[in-house]
């Protein structure tokens, strides 16, 4: 008898169910070649697809969260019962054509220089998968609403604002790195 009050006092206690955010990636690449450090510099800037207020950036990662939930009425109210989020993530990133032509001081550079840029990148993907699950817990937790149009309509309001929230924080994180280069993200 005392196991089973435990357990059901533990399952009232336990928070509403949800997965972890499902994560979709995608990269885009752009070649780039060149002979010398200086000249992939060049071919980077005339080739990337990338720019932003009339400025060009060598990569760029697009992530976007979007989320389901579920719902139960027990006649007086409506409550979440289920959340579930899926982050897609596109990277566009420049791609060496070749290291086996391009000399192997520039390969060395190129390969040190992409580490960094895409760890970088990685950052931006982290900030999205904290996003989803900031969204998940928020919506979990947002308590029974009187009726389930009013559930509906805050939930999907809460998880606006935190993505709001986090492309403010996305762009003070490129604005702290200035875009990677405080951390590392040098080249030539």
């Amino acid at each position: 008898m005392r196991i089973t009050l435990f357990a059901l006092l533990l399952l009232t206690l336990l928070p509403t169910a949800r997965a972890a955010p499902e994560l979709r990636l995608n990269n885009v690449f752009y070649t780039v070649t060149g002979d010398t450090v200086k000249a992939l510099w060049a071919n980077v800037l005339a080739r990337t697809p990338v720019a932003q207020n009339g400025k060009k950036h060598v990569a760029y990662t697009r992530w976007q969260v979007n989320w389901r939930f579920w719902w139960q009425h027990n006649g007086e109210n409506c409550d979440i019962s289920k959340v579930n989020t899926q982050l897609d993530v596109t990277y566009t990133l420049p791609k060496l054509e070749s290291e086996t032509t391009t000399p192997h001081d520039v390969t060395e550079r190129w390969n040190r220089y992409y580490a960094a840029l895409f760890e970088h990148e990685q950052g931006h993907k982290n900030l999205g998968l904290q996003a989803a699950q900031e969204i998940e817990q928020q919506i979990s937790n947002m308590g029974a609403r009187a009726d389930c149009t009013q559930l509906e309509h805050d939930a999907n309001r809460i998880a606006r604002d935190v993505i709001e929230h986090y492309i403010d924080i996305e762009k003070e994180y490129d604005r702290t790195t200035n875009h990677g280069l405080n951390t590392g993200v040098v080249f030539p």
